[in-house]
């Protein structure tokens, strides 16, 4: 497991409080506070993965990350996204479902 990917799941398991996937988009709401941490994973996110879109905004109750892939993908997404579900959600434990090798 590559250091990304090490990274987006320990957020995921310290800081994220729901999720929800609806068509091609995840959407998660995380614990406020960790949009600093969020806003470089998105970053490292969007060099790997151009394809995906990343939105990330925040209040003082939540930070909240939306990602889209391709519609093409929907029936897909759960796999696409797998890293950043919870583990025992995610379908691809091993590797990244965007394929680059993180």
């Amino acid at each position: 497991m590559g250091p990304r990917l090490v990274r987006i799941r320990q957020l995921t398991q310290a800081f994220l409080r729901s999720h929800e996937l609806r068509g091609s988009t995840l959407h998660l709401v995380y614990d406020p506070g960790v949009q600093e941490e969020l806003a470089q994973v998105v970053e490292l996110e969007r060099s790997c993965c151009a394809f995906l879109e990343f939105r990330l905004t925040s209040d003082a109750d939540a930070v909240r990350l939306d990602i889209t892939g391709p519609e093409q993908n929907a029936a897909s997404a759960r796999w696409l996204f797998s890293q950043f579900l919870p583990a025992a959600e995610a379908e691809s434990p091993s590797g990244s479902g965007c394929g680059c090798k993180r």
